[in-house]
């Protein structure tokens, strides 16, 4: 179980509004880009924005994040359903509009991942953060998906290990995939004959499927109710998964909706 140290921000106008999100749309990650920090000062450093004196010309640092994470630690410094100032932009990428609305921050929870001195991301952190994502994903209602900062705003190079070394991201996907449904890298190696077996998930995983499916089929990327049909009586095969996860997945990576009648 994913343990959290709460430090909540206190209300102020910088770095928590207290405003509720409108909607729970993707999970956000970002990097502090000060190497040697802990998740503790990242949080501190939240708090402390509270105390800028404002002056003529000088609107103020807007900037928060929900979650800061190092090698040990797990920081939550305002609540999963609130606006935090952590994607803000005057312009954002045609996929962020697409999928998390028109201000990203109304509608995505963010996570400051800590670098060493080197600049890197340290695998303890790499698995606290695949810790995190899964648990906001069963357990705060928020879907599997994930956009780096650079991917929501488009300009800015954020987290700046992911992309310099994209592998490392895509590994993370992957990663928190497996842990969420993982009879489905089972299916891989399984005869053909298996394909056509029924999915054997537990309760929770069929209805974050559920989620996945409706999602796809409501955003147009997928046309066929079916599928979502397969889903709620419980009768999707591990083959059917296995094709739906490319589809959706590439069709929502080049941001196009769904086309004919086989999806």
């Amino acid at each position: 179980m994913v343990q959290l140290v709460e430090d909540y921000i206190p209300l102020n106008k910088y770095s928590r509004s207290g405003l509720k999100l409108k909607a729970k749309r993707g999970i956000v990650l970002h990097y502090t880009a000060s190497p040697g920090a802990s998740a503790k000062n990242i949080s501190k450093y939240f708090a402390s924005l509270a105390n800028q004196k404002s002056s003529d010309g000088d609107k103020g640092r807007y900037a928060s994040a929900h979650f800061s994470v190092d090698r040990t630690t797990i920081y939550y410094s305002l609540p999963d359903d609130e606006l935090a100032y952590h994607c803000g932009s005057k312009t954002y990428t045609k996929q962020a509009l697409q999928l998390l609305g028109s201000y990203p921050n109304n509608s995505t929870v963010g996570i400051e991942m800590c670098i060493e001195k080197d600049g890197s991301i340290h695998e303890d952190t790499f698995n606290q953060v695949v810790d995190l994502a899964v648990y906001l994903i069963e357990q705060r209602g928020f879907p599997e998906v994930f956009f780096t900062h650079k991917e929501v705003v488009g300009w800015k190079e954020c987290p700046l290990p992911w992309i310099k070394h994209p592998e490392e991201y895509e590994r993370f996907k992957q990663k928190v995939h497996q842990r969420l449904y993982p009879m489905q890298d089972q299916a891989v190696t399984e005869d053909e004959e298996d394909m056509d077996k029924v999915l054997a998930y537990a309760e929770w995983a069929w209805n974050e499927l559920d989620k996945y499916i409706g999602d796809a089929y409501n955003d147009q990327i997928i046309h066929e109710w079916t599928w979502v049909e397969k889903v709620r009586k419980r009768k999707l095969t591990y083959g059917e998964l296995l094709m739906l996860k490319v589809l959706i997945d590439e069709r929502r990576r080049k941001g196009i909706q769904g086309q004919g009648q086989s999806s």
